[in-house]
């Protein structure tokens, strides 16, 4: 049975998708884009029959958008994350960051540069450390919300760094990925298809992934019209 296309409910669904992928260009998560028109698709064949679905698409967030978003928070300074400045002589910072995801976790790497001493006759005397460390969490989604956890240290050539670079990276990598995507994607379907009422009554997540350098999520949307 062949339904009628409402043609003005259709382009506003166009808006809502377009909506949802201007979200995620700004968030970085350029992978949400085409899972957001299909979502939207959807939401247009329920708008039509006016009845209940459920959205099946999967969700892809890039090694590069996580890594550009942990450089505009942290990395700010000409490419720095200062541990300790406390002058020319006395300074540790991480630099670098380079992400990647394998075996079902994220990765980062960066680079740590660390010096100790005094100045004498105008110039620092004492020792400096540089080498690569590299820290992992595993991706989850729970109550709407996709975030990292487990967070560990995997690569640390000197052990004694441990007690300073731990804490930092226990609260670096979890802001590194941190969407709710529940309240998101409500915020952008709810309320903004008038004359009907659109309820999202449970958005879950049946798999997480980390693996070939990007985030995987299949989500699946329940959707009802009245």
């Amino acid at each position: 049975m062949n339904l009628p296309v409402d043609t003005r409910m259709y382009r506003k669904v166009l808006r809502v998708s377009m909506r949802l992928c201007a979200f995620a260009s700004k968030s970085g998560f350029l992978g949400v884009c085409f899972t957001a028109a299909r979502a939207a698709a959807l939401l247009g064949v329920v708008l039509v029959a006016a009845a209940a679905w459920s959205a099946d698409s999967m969700l892809v967030i890039e090694n590069t958008a996580i890594e550009k978003k942990l450089r505009e928070q942290f990395f700010t300074d000409k490419g720095r994350f200062w541990l300790n400045n406390a002058d020319v002589c006395n300074q540790s910072w991480l630099e670098s960051p380079k992400v990647t995801a394998a075996a079902g976790r994220l990765r980062i790497g960066v680079l740590f540069n660390g010096r100790v001493g005094a100045q004498v006759g105008g110039q620092c005397v004492g020792g400096s450390d540089a080498f690569n460390v590299t820290a992992s969490g595993k991706p989850f989604f729970r109550d709407g919300r996709l975030g990292v956890e487990d967070i560990r240290i995997d690569s640390l050539s000197k052990e004694m760094y441990r007690p300073l670079l731990q804490p930092v990276f226990s609260s670096m990598v979890p802001k590194a990925l941190d969407v709710n995507l529940k309240e998101t994607v409500v915020g952008l379907l709810a309320g903004r298809t008038a004359p009907y009422e659109v309820q999202i009554n449970e958005i879950v997540a049946t798999e997480v992934s980390a693996d070939a350098d990007r985030v995987n999520v299949r989500l699946q949307f329940d959707l009802r019209v009245r």
